[in-house]
């Protein structure tokens, strides 16, 4: 008489395979995760943390792009992607903090969370957490209406390219900041992430210093 033998110790599906179930909300996701040859390692047993777009959230982003399909972007570009989805911990929303997680993504950026005044989790002040804490075999799936973004500029470019900045763009070159805030993926982890409180020129001009040689010769001793 054959015995039944229980193989696994769960029933529950890991993060692929729970979006395999439901192609209506995350067929265009899938997609993508098979096409980067990620879907394998997303749905081994281990700990992660899924940022699951939805196929509206996937065709917004393509019409803001413009493109059609998924299919016109190369496969690098689609895996940046995912990796900025994806956090090798497992985190839900009871551990999120106004400010940054506490883990970097796949990606090596850290996400943004903060909750707005109806109570619902933005993330990189882009994306809404429309369902979250969907546990899984191997981690939990947060549902997002918005695809997430990689940064590509660094603080000091930031600043430099707003018009608004130019004379304290100035002081940080002269003092030589902009080197320091100019590196991406800073081997030194403990220095790789900054913020930065930078004066516009209005506020500057609002002081008396209506130039960077104004602003030398006030503070610089």
């Amino acid at each position: 008489k054959k015995q039944h033998i229980t193989m696994t110790t769960t029933e529950d599906v890991n993060i692929v395979d729970y979006m395999r179930r439901y192609p209506e909300q995350f067929s265009e996701y899938v997609k993508i995760l098979d096409r980067t040859s990620i879907s394998p390692f997303l749905n081994a047993y281990g700990a992660y943390t899924a940022f699951a777009p939805t196929n509206d959230a996937i065709k917004s982003y393509l019409l803001e792009i413009g493109k059609n399909s998924t299919d016109e972007l190369d496969t690098t570009t689609l895996k940046n992607l995912c990796k900025l989805h994806i956090i090798q911990d497992t985190i839900s929303t009871p551990a999120f903090v106004d400010g940054k997680l506490y883990a970097p993504t796949m990606y090596g950026q850290f996400l943004v969370t903060t909750v707005n005044t109806s109570g619902v989790t933005i993330v990189n002040r882009r994306a809404a957490i429309t369902k979250p804490n969907v546990l899984t075999g191997n981690g939990y799936v947060h549902v997002i209406d918005k695809v997430l973004i990689p940064a590509t500029l660094t603080v000091a470019k930031m600043v430099e390219q707003n018009s608004r900045y130019s004379i304290f763009t100035q002081a940080l070159k002269a003092t030589g900041y902009y080197d320091s805030l100019n590196i991406v993926n800073n081997p030194d982890t403990t220095r790789r992430w900054r913020s930065l409180l930078a004066e516009s020129d209005s506020i500057l001009n609002v002081n008396g210093i209506a130039s960077y040689a104004a602003l030398n010769a006030k503070y610089n001793n």
